[in-house]
Order: C-alpha cells, then structure tokens, then sequence
C-alpha cells in the first residue's frame, strides 16, 4: 500500500534562504489522511521574540496568501475559542509540519529572524502547514528533472524522496518549476554542482533558474483552491 507522510519540514538557516531546501523527518500515515485545519482556517500566535517589523512582515505575507487564493484559506489571530493553532517561533531555521499534525493544541513553525524573514519563505513554510509537500516529491517528478544523487550531501539525500502526497496535491497539473514549493538546483549540493537537472532538453532554460521563483504562481494558487474547493474546474493548459 502506498504510504504517504506528516513531514517536519526544516531548514537549515543560510541554506533555507539561498536554496529553498528543507530537510524532511516523516511519519507515516495512509494516503490521504492528510488532515485539514476546520474551516479551511489556520489560527495562529507569534512569539513575542519577533520585532514590531517582523510580526507586520508575518501579517502581510499571509494576508497575501489568503487574498491571492480567493480567500478559500485564512490565518486568524488565536484567541481562547481556538483548540488547535500555530505558534510562529524562531528557533533554528525555517519549518513546519505538513498539515494538521495536532489534536489539539499548538503545533509549531519556526521562521529563524536571522533567516526566514522574507515573503516568500513565510508563505513556503504556511503552505506546508496547510498540507502542501515540495513540487519535486511528485512521483512522476523523474519525467521532469534528473536528480544527482551523486552531488548531494550524503545525509540529505533522502529529501529528494518521491512522495505520494506530491502527486495527490498536483490534481494533474503540469509540472511547475517556478513553484514557490520548488527546490532549487543546488538545494544541498555537496560540491557546488547541481543536485537537479531538467530531465528534457526542452526544459533546459529552468537549470540555473528552477526553484528560484519567489512569488506564488498560478499553479500553486490553483492547488489551494483546489484543495480547500474554491473552484471545481480544470486548469486552464493555455495558461501554461
């Protein structure tokens, strides 16, 4: 039986914001157990740790978030009605469960001040805990991009796992390699080669650029929708 995996997503600080890498602990759960927040809404406090800038840059990139996916998903301050929430920490890099990992009470995403304080990364980091893998985790990722095994740190190589959750979450879209879940090409290379290369020579313009996008792209907005049942749709392929 297929398997797929609630994920603790971590960075390494310096790697996190040069490279978009994460360095995934699993456990296993069914395929499609995946578990959403009620109300397609996810409750959240920030540590009191953060500067006044912090907490508005926070605020401003899940209120991106939200309004860019049609408000089918949205982030709340926590109050006392909440029973499950996210705590908003700086500890050692950026990460976050996938999904809803709690019964109740807090789970926690850790967005490190020296190093996770940008737009994009914040989003990256809200979308694993609405329940949303890396791009390159999709099982049909080899059609796409060859990676290189062989230039990857020796303990890291088990984040270019496939996962069937990747594939769950694409609803059949094309492969995006501007995605903002989107490793880029030398996400934990050992040497300073690529780990990554497009698989077809066709999409041999993204093998210096694949991941480096950060802003959310059609696709990624597409999935939240998607996912939360804003729209019921096909994509539109003349948009890509």
């Amino acid at each position: 039986m297929l398997n797929t995996f609630y994920l603790l997503l971590c960075c390494v600080v310096l790697s996190c914001i040069a490279f978009r890498c994460d360095n995934p602990v699993r456990k296993r759960g069914e395929v499609g157990t995946l578990k959403k927040w009620p109300d397609n809404t996810i409750p959240y406090e920030i540590d009191s740790v953060y500067s006044s800038a912090d907490v508005d840059l926070i605020k401003s990139s899940l209120a991106d978030l939200s309004t860019k996916s049609g408000n089918c998903v949205k982030f709340v301050p926590r109050t006392s009605q909440h029973v499950v929430w996210v705590r908003v920490v700086s500890l050692d890099g950026c990460y976050s469960d996938l999904g809803l990992a709690v019964e109740t009470g807090l789970q926690q995403l850790s967005l490190d001040r020296s190093g996770c304080m940008t737009i994009d990364t914040i989003q990256h980091e809200f979308l694993h805990a609405l329940g949303f893998p890396h791009e390159q985790t999709r099982l049909e990722r080899d059609t796409y991009v060859k990676v290189l095994y062989e230039n990857i740190e020796p303990n890291k190589k088990h984040n270019f796992d496939k996962d069937a959750q990747g594939s769950i979450l694409s609803f059949g879209l094309p492969y995006d390699f501007n995605s903002i879940m989107h490793y880029t090409s030398d996400s934990f290379s050992t040497n300073g080669l690529p780990v990554m290369v497009p698989a077809s020579p066709n999409d041999k313009s993204w093998r210096y650029t694949m991941g480096a996008g950060n802003k959310l792209t059609e696709t990624d907005l597409y999935k939240v929708k998607k996912y939360f049942f804003l729209i019921f749709h096909s994509f539109p392929n003349n948009k890509l």
